[in-house]
């Protein structure tokens, strides 16, 4: 919690740091918010959204189940026959 409590309070100082930007107009700023927000991406992402990509990846793979399923029961003709037969 110690690691995801950290990349909240960098995030929250991203958009601190953006608002900040927008209206002062500083360009150096803008560089900065640039700079952090890629910092946050690439290091923090992991720790930020780790079981909004756990869901993502499960729903995934059900998914995957799910076309190969359909695939094989298109492949050998299963469906058409049962529509076949009603």
């Amino acid at each position: 919690m110690e690691q995801k409590g950290k990349w909240l309070l960098l995030l929250f100082i991203d958009i601190l740091l953006f608002i900040c930007a927008l209206s002062l107009n500083i360009i150096a700023l803008y560089f900065l918010v640039i700079l952090l927000s890629f910092f946050i991406y690439r290091n923090g992402n992991a720790v930020l959204f780790k079981e909004y990509d756990d869901r993502k990846r499960q729903k995934y793979e059900d998914y995957k189940v799910v076309q190969e399923a359909a695939k094989e029961s298109i492949r050998t003709g299963k469906i058409l026959k049962k529509k076949k037969e009603l």
